[in-house]
């Protein structure tokens, strides 16, 4: 097994030397999600079954300079022209770029696909579907009180997240306006969280119609791997997979800490339960259900999956 700094050498090596020759957005595949949902995890469950390109957060505009333009959560009204975005964008899915940042987890030499993870596109999510519709797009939903607990342990910001949406003056038109009294009064770092959560998730599940959002459960892929798996590489158009990729689900993600579940070996599911405060949790819920989001996630740790569509139905 290599050592953390032979996979650092490793990755650098094949990420100057790989040929990415395929140029067809239809060869790109794009994962998203709120942070700490697991789209590492999914990105690295797909990808051990694909010759593929693991593109790591290309539009991350702190690190890479090419997208430094743009917030840092970027909206993007669907119906809007943007052709920087679109320059960006083409770039990407046609596998144009190469960047330190993005190729992180380079593998492979001669890859066939790419899979592109990214936890800062929601809210130009449906944009990215309307211009480039050949791409396949699977976007990865976890509970609130998980995603809150996991950013508290790595003791992420809270205030400058929340900036990056406050300044943007047709995110707030859009989704925000009404909204203001909620992230005003929210003083806990578990309530701040849980808005970055709530507004990340809420404006793609809003700007996809009912059952148009290719949407993963990270409660599911764990309890129903067996159902779970199958399902998301259909959506994805992908036929041919082997019965290792089970194996790989249940390894640790490239971005999984000391303090995860799946490294420590308690219940990934229901980890927050025992970790977070009542007060917390109260907190966190408190602001899902201001967000009317309440009826996906709520006390309990699973899912209610026919709540998505009503969700989505929301003007």
């Amino acid at each position: 097994m290599m050592s953390h700094l032979s996979k650092r050498l490793y990755h650098r090596l094949i990420g100057c030397l790989y040929r990415d020759t395929n140029e067809d957005a239809g060869r790109s595949i794009l994962v998203a999600g709120a942070a700490r949902s697991g789209t590492t995890w999914l990105a690295e469950i797909i990808a051990s079954q694909l010759s593929c390109r693991i593109m790591f957060e290309p539009f991350h505009p702190y690190k890479v300079k090419a997208f430094s333009a743009f917030d840092y959560f970027h909206y993007q009204r669907p119906s809007a022209a943007n052709p920087q975005l679109y320059a960006y964008c083409e770039q990407v899915l046609h596998g144009r770029i190469r960047h330190p940042w993005i190729d992180r987890e380079a593998a492979t030499l001669r890859p066939n696909y790419r899979l592109v993870k990214e936890i800062r596109a929601n809210l130009f999510l449906k944009w990215i579907q309307q211009q480039f519709s050949q791409t396949p797009l699977l976007f990865i939903l976890r509970h609130p009180c998980a995603v809150v607990l996991s950013r508290l342990q790595l003791q992420w910001a809270t205030d400058s997240d929340i900036d990056s949406f406050l300044r943007q003056p047709q995110l707030m038109e859009d989704f925000l306006s009404d909204k203001m009294d909620i992230i005003t009064q929210a003083r806990s770092d578990a309530a701040k969280h849980a808005l970055i959560w709530c507004i990340s998730n809420m404006v793609p599940l809003r700007q996809f119609a009912p059952d148009d959002l290719p949407i993963v459960f990270y409660e599911h892929l764990i309890a129903q791997p067996d159902i779970t798996i199958p399902a998301l590489f259909q959506k994805i158009g992908i036929a041919d997979y082997e019965e290792s990729v089970y194996q790989v689900a249940q390894k640790p993600s490239a971005t999984s800490k000391k303090h995860s579940a799946i490294v420590t070996g308690t219940n990934q599911i229901t980890q927050w339960q025992s970790k977070l405060t009542h007060s917390q949790i109260e907190d966190v819920l408190t602001i899902v259900a201001a967000f009317n989001l309440d009826g996906i996630y709520d006390d309990s740790p699973m899912p209610q999956v026919g709540q998505v569509v009503e969700v989505t139905a929301e003007p």
